[in-house]
């Protein structure tokens, strides 16, 4: 292996340097302009621009041809994007239809929705995973589970329905 795969030189790392300082302070800034919401990952978009966004830091950061002002640009017009989907989808149902995916119910009183799981690509493994995670021991704890919008598995617990008195409930008598 020759030197080069280890060190090319000095100013190939000042680039690096000054190219991922610069980067990155300006990302803090973008996100303080655009807010919270562009590092979020509410829903498919947010998660796209987000590791989007990190694909062009690390470009800029490290490859020759990618200048910071290419990067900047770049970062500038993804988080701009994203924020007129997500003042589209906030404001108008249209958008919301055209542009988001809704949720889906996999599991509904006691029984799996077999269509719905095939359609989704999600096994009823992965399914029980998620009970567990949400603390339960088996589904007839289990109301409703739906896959949302951002890919995460939410599990809805039934209510109580055993007689409660106000001391139970932790309320004054």
């Amino acid at each position: 292996m020759g030197s080069s795969a280890w060190f090319e030189s000095w100013d190939s790392l000042y680039k690096i340097l000054i190219s991922t300082l610069v980067g990155y302070a300006l990302l803090i800034l973008f996100v303080r302009i655009f807010g919270k919401r562009s590092t979020s990952k509410m829903n498919n978009f947010d998660w796209i621009v987000t590791v989007a966004v990190g694909s062009v830091l690390a470009s800029m950061a490290v490859l020759k041809d990618v200048t910071v002002s290419d990067g900047i640009l770049a970062i500038i017009l993804l988080l701009g994007g994203q924020f007129l989907i997500t003042t589209a989808t906030s404001r108008w149902e249209w958008a919301r239809v055209l542009l988001l995916s809704p949720s889906s119910t996999l599991y509904e009183n006691g029984r799996f929705r077999e269509a719905e799981l095939r359609k989704q690509r999600v096994s009823q493994r992965e399914i029980l995973s998620a009970v567990r995670e949400n603390g339960l021991d088996c589904l007839e704890d289990v109301d409703i589970i739906t896959f949302e919008p951002d890919a995460e598995i939410a599990v809805v617990r039934k209510q109580q329905t055993n007689d409660s008195t106000n001391a139970d409930a932790g309320e004054p008598t």
